[in-house]
């Protein structure tokens, strides 16, 4: 299958919703990718995953009542999934606009795997990966990329051995630092620990969202991105900045109060911006990326380091997400952006086929 200049249309299902922390997000990436999608290539189907779990058609609705998330008062939940399964047997692709646990981390991939569909962004095996901070800096460390100093917490341990675990964190990392679960996005479950006495709080409301936490040190830097396109031969955006008031860029700060603001070029010298775009695509190819991903760094306000902090392998596609941000501002408009994704899927799709007879 390819992306067809015939004048016939390429049959896209849109995916959104979702049952992770993020699911409002998915919606609002839902309604900008709705809204820009070029109709002249694509006839457009979609489907919305509820937080309950059930699958279902969205037909007919307005585009703001997806945004809003008043799209559930027009679907028949709890009907089956026999309706959406008619979508998914009917489209040639898939672009899943889900972020987080149960959508981002390899299980909606897997889904589309099973169903031979080509599906946007990343396959499998990278998702998972990317998805779990854990392994990312298992693969990373593996491949020489700069990151932050780490300890690595499970829940039970947090419950039964936490003077441990205390001590290590003081040991290798200090106060301040940073606690987050291994598989969350968005910041959710992410809490700055400025000294012990609040370390056993953080690691327990972080170990809600995961059985393993991250805690990180802390780095007093500034936040960078760097939007990463292509499969074989994937290429960097300009990387940019992310400009917050708050302590650090939290989920109510991203989406929720509008204190950040965004800047393309990131106001770092060029030559760290040059050292940002390629230790993305390093990333990316030791990940085993396709067709996207957004690569986030700091660079240390006192020495300059430039430090891997972590991969996301379906950015936000909302108003302010900086995926779309990054590449419209290097002459890819939005519009546009959707389409070569799209194609990307279809190309690494007939790239993975295998054979599985005898």
């Amino acid at each position: 299958m390819k992306m067809a200049k015939t004048g016939k249309k390429i049959k896209l299902l849109i995916l959104f919703g979702g049952q992770s922390t993020e699911h409002e997000i998915s919606c609002l990436s839902a309604y900008s990718v709705l809204k820009n999608v070029d109709r002249r290539v694509f006839d457009v189907r979609v489907v919305g995953v509820t937080k309950n779990g059930d699958w279902q058609p969205v037909t007919d609705v307005p585009l703001e009542e997806i945004k809003d998330g008043r799209w559930v008062s027009h679907v028949e939940c709890g009907s089956g999934m026999a309706p959406a399964l008619e979508c998914v047997a009917w489209c040639d692709a898939v672009f899943p606009v889900m972020h987080g646990i149960m959508a981002e981390d390899g299980t909606i991939q897997g889904f589309f795997a099973l169903n031979r569909k080509p599906c946007a962004g990343p396959g499998v095996l990278a998702s998972a990966v990317c998805m779990d901070k854990v392994y990312t800096k298992i693969v990373l460390e593996h491949a020489g990329i700069p990151q932050a100093k780490a300890v690595i917490v499970t829940r039970p341990e947090v419950e039964n051995n936490f003077d441990a675990v205390a001590a290590e964190v003081s040991e290798k990392l200090g106060y301040p630092c940073f606690v987050k679960p291994s598989n969350s996005g968005s910041s959710v479950g992410a809490f700055k620990v400025n000294e012990p006495a609040e370390l056993e709080k953080c690691l327990r409301a972080a170990a809600e969202y995961d059985r393993k936490v991250l805690v990180e040190e802390y780095i007093d830097a500034k936040e960078v991105e760097c939007a990463v396109l292509g499969n074989e031969n994937p290429v960097a955006s300009t990387p940019g900045e992310i400009v917050s008031e708050s302590e650090f860029y939290d989920y109510d700060d991203k989406y929720i109060n509008g204190t950040s603001s965004t800047r393309i070029p990131a106001a770092i010298p060029e030559e760290d911006r040059e050292t940002v775009r390629k230790l993305a695509v390093k990333a990316f190819k030791a990940l085993d990326c396709a067709g996207m991903a957004r690569v986030d760094f700091f660079r240390e306000k006192k020495t300059g380091r430039i430090l891997l902090n972590e991969v996301n392998t379906i950015p936000g596609f909302t108003d302010i997400s900086m995926y779309g941000k990054m590449l419209a501002y290097d002459g890819i408009p939005f519009k546009e952006l959707i389409t070569k994704l799209v194609s990307l899927a279809i190309e690494d799709f007939e790239n993975n086929k295998r054979h599985l007879s005898r």
